[in-house]
């Protein structure tokens, strides 16, 4: 499978914070006794003895390491193994939470006031600007699983480019897979199966529905959800009738007013039409559509990995627990292309002063006892050969069986840059009552085609 960066992975690390307000924290690297897991190991280092025994502090900038268990235990597991190679080491965590991280995180690196070690999502923009270090050469990067690996190699489109061609400048956090979660009691009682196609999804909301629940919850206020959503449901009907949909689009065989669009237009037409939607969608956000679907009010809900997770730390504030179930997207024929995504790279300032020892704490990260307990947490599935998770959360095998058997292209979206807007707003609309009309669709076509010379490719 390939995987593909894509801009709307920034969100997918902050959306676990719930949208959160704009907010900065720093933390000492003092062990917590919070601490669940075990902490990694000393990863090696080239920096001499000596050069350990100094006090410095090393600074880490992130957007999606918030105040869940999962997170704190993250954070405290890096600070003890880093403390085995440099025992006067200070990590100063700076975290600012949401959207506004990479708006902050850009002028930093512009002004030579970025931390050492940064998690990112737009890689291949900060590498062309000169930002990051190759890391090529480090032991992980062999290590990486061939999808990731390929993904994370920048492949240089322009001649301005080509230094940086065949390098990697990031490591994957891991892999996550959108799809269907449902609450497995309500099924149940109703008698239903995991839908196979979306002529099975709309019976069984169709039943649902009649039952008195919520079919589907949706929190599409944030617009990152519709594009999650949108994206996921695109990408089965548009490759499901051409193997090479995404390459077509931009090559011009195919086009965003073609049938493949118009489907998946139809698809939320239904949704909406048939009440299969809470009526609500367009005006709460994220965590309350998770609240819905958590509380029992709604039996399903289409987000990424991190639902799982969310859905425990509801549980625990009070609402009533049930099994969760995993279905993926799919189109009318039951085509699946999970088009699994990464996000949350883990890269090196290319100007830090501290680059060893910035290289050691990526080591720490990504070593087995630091990078295994975070992806259980994050439901995430392993971007390192050799790395082995057992997860908690017994849905993952239900993840684990689809990641398997199903097929995966790059994302679509990567093939037309600006005029996914259009269409994400045309969904929105629909949405809101506004009936589907095809010729809506001409105006992303052409945003398409006017933008289309700004657009790099992904790597195939």
């Amino acid at each position: 499978m390939t995987i593909v960066l894509c801009s709307i992975m920034l969100t997918f690390g902050v959306l676990l914070a719930g949208c959160s307000s704009k907010k900065e924290t720093q933390a000492s690297s003092a062990p917590s006794a919070a601490a669940t897991t075990g902490a990694a190991s000393a990863a090696p280092s080239s920096t001499p003895d000596a050069a350990k025994q100094k006090e410095f502090t090393i600074r880490v900038g992130a957007w999606f390491i918030d105040d869940r268990q999962v997170m704190q235990n993250f954070k405290t597991n890096i600070e003890t193994a880093y403390k085995k190679i440099y025992p006067k080491a200070t990590i100063q965590w700076e975290i600012t939470l949401g959207a506004a991280y990479s708006s902050k995180l850009t002028a930093q690196l512009a002004s030579n006031s970025a931390p050492d070690v940064i998690f990112n999502s737009t890689m291949n923009k900060y590498t062309e600007g000169g930002y990051l270090a190759d890391l090529s050469n480090e032991p992980w990067a062999s290590k990486l699983i061939p999808s990731v690996k390929k993904s994370f190699t920048y492949l240089a489109t322009k001649d301005e480019y080509k230094k940086y061609d065949g390098k990697v400048f990031g490591a994957s956090m891991g892999v996550g897979i959108p799809g269907y979660w449902y609450n497995k009691k309500i099924f149940s009682d109703l008698g239903i199966a995991a839908p196979k196609n979306t002529q099975e999804l709309f019976a069984a909301s169709e039943k649902i529905k009649k039952a008195g629940i919520i079919p589907l919850a949706l929190g599409f206020k944030d617009t990152w959800t519709v594009k999650l959503f949108f994206n996921a449901v695109v990408q089965n009907y548009g490759y499901s009738s051409d193997d090479k949909y995404g390459r077509n689009l931009y090559d011009g065989i195919k086009r965003l007013d073609g049938p493949e669009m118009q489907a998946a237009m139809q698809y939320f037409q239904t949704l909406k039409e048939k009440d299969y939607v809470n009526k609500d969608a367009l005006s709460i956000d994220w965590p309350q559509s998770a609240d819905l679907f958590t509380s029992g009010k709604a039996a399903m809900i289409m987000q990424g990995p991190w639902m799982p997770g969310t859905a425990d730390d509801n549980f625990k504030k009070g609402a009533a627990k049930f099994d969760l179930g995993y279905f993926p997207v799919s189109d009318d024929k039951g085509y699946v292309d999970l088009s699994p995504t990464t996000d949350q790279t883990l890269s090196i300032n290319a100007k830090t002063e501290l680059m060893q020892q910035s290289k050691d704490l990526v080591a720490v990260i990504l070593s087995p006892e630091v990078y295994a307990p975070f992806l259980n947490g994050s439901l995430f599935t392993s971007a390192i050969d050799g790395i082995d998770v057992k997860y908690d959360n017994p849905v993952m095998n239900e993840v684990l069986s689809f990641v398997k058997s199903a097929k995966s292209h790059n994302d679509w979206t990567g093939y037309i840059g600006q005029g996914n807007d259009v269409l994400v707003e045309e969904v929105t609309k629909i949405v809101s009552g506004v009936k589907f009309n095809p010729d809506d669709l001409k105006a992303a076509q052409k945003k398409f085609e006017d933008n289309k010379s700004k657009i790099s490719l992904a790597p195939e």
